[in-house]
């Protein structure tokens, strides 16, 4: 039977199989990969939520987002920008290391509430939703794996499609590198 190295062992489960994202659980393994989440209740019929996401210039690393995740209690459109201009970054929300052994902080920020201009769409998808006996909700993830240089963010704008108030929850999971 062949020697596995250490790194392969961690990827790999004793069957055989393979962790889907070997990348993300090797940085989370690393202490390197982080999530954010925040649920945000009673929206506006029409109204809409802006989350920043932002890797500060002189950070040291680039921020690689694996998922961006809305779920909803009703329908949503959720939208995509990149290259903001920011006047004001707003309420920051908290932070996680994956790694709970592991001392490293993030050094991309999220906020939600400031004041921005927003720069080029560069996504939009519709989260399903439903009303009265059709509310089921739903979930949608956005991208793949995009990179965040330093000095660089994007904007996940967040918009109540419905005829009511409703709930709805943005997770965004990522790791780093440094440079």
């Amino acid at each position: 039977m062949p020697v596995l190295s250490p790194t392969v062992k961690l990827l790999q489960f004793m069957d055989k199989t393979v962790i889907m994202n070997p990348r993300f659980f090797y940085k989370i393994w690393q202490g390197y990969g982080f999530a954010a989440c925040k649920r945000f209740e009673s929206v506006a019929s029409g109204s809409s939520i802006e989350m920043l996401f932002l890797n500060p210039a002189g950070s040291g690393r680039d921020a690689y987002v694996a998922l961006v995740e809305i779920i909803g209690l009703a329908q949503l459109y959720a939208d995509i920008y990149i290259n903001n201009e920011i006047a004001s970054s707003g309420t920051e929300i908290s932070c996680m290391n994956l790694n709970t052994n592991s001392i490293v902080e993030p050094a991309a920020k999220i906020y939600y509430g400031g004041t921005y201009t927003l720069g080029k769409l560069i996504y939009n998808v519709v989260v399903p939703g439903g009303s009265h006996i059709r509310a089921v909700g739903g979930a949608t993830d956005i991208g793949e794996s995009v990179i965040i240089g330093e000095g660089k963010n994007f904007i996940l704008k967040v918009t109540n499609a419905s005829a009511s108030a409703t709930d709805f929850s943005a997770r965004v999971l990522w790791w780093e590198d440094p440079l």
